[in-house]
């Protein structure tokens, strides 16, 4: 009896696969880094640290530094926080905007979902980074822009993926 209840009892464990271990990780170790980055830094990220320039890694300086003496580590842990911010804004940008218009698309249907679909279509046909190159020679350079242009640019996945499950769920 006590067998049976033990089998009962006892649920199947699902397994996270170690590519999904590592990428957590590595996501996680980024986000730390973007939030500890600034203050974990031994130098300014423009200041001149040493007057050896192309020194190589040692314990001073683990990275080495750049062809103004400055400190590579520094520099990264500096930057993190803006460059993790700005990607996690145009991915923001990129779900929100073309999930919102596949939802649209996919409840509206016939000609409003068509030509949505061929606009998503051509966007798709044009290379990002031209795309990109094209938008910063028209507004300019600066951080909403560049935010903007990479969540445009990486719109058009969002609203297929999102597309067709919207269809899937109305048609069942």
């Amino acid at each position: 009896m006590s067998s049976s209840l033990s089998e009962v009892r006892r649920k199947p464990r699902r397994r996270v696969p170690l590519a999904g271990l590592v990428g957590a990780f590595i996501v996680v170790f980024w986000l730390v880094m973007a939030v500890a980055g600034p203050w974990l830094a031994a130098h300014d990220a423009g200041g001149v640290a040493s007057d050896a320039v192309f020194a190589p890694m040692s314990a001073q300086y683990p990275l080495g530094t750049d062809y103004l003496g400055r400190d590579m580590l520094s520099r990264i842990l500096n930057g993190a926080p803006y460059t993790i911010g700005v990607a996690l804004a145009a991915v923001l940008v990129a779900s929100v905007g073309g999930t919102t218009l596949a939802m649209f698309a996919a409840a509206a249907g016939g000609w409003f979902d068509a030509v949505v679909s061929r606009i998503v279509d051509t966007m798709l046909s044009i290379p990002h980074k031209l795309l990109a190159l094209i938008i910063v020679a028209a507004f300019g350079s600066s951080v909403p822009f560049l935010i903007l242009t990479a969540g445009v640019g990486y719109m058009p996945g969002a609203f297929r993926i999102a597309r067709a499950l919207a269809v899937n769920v109305q048609a069942m």
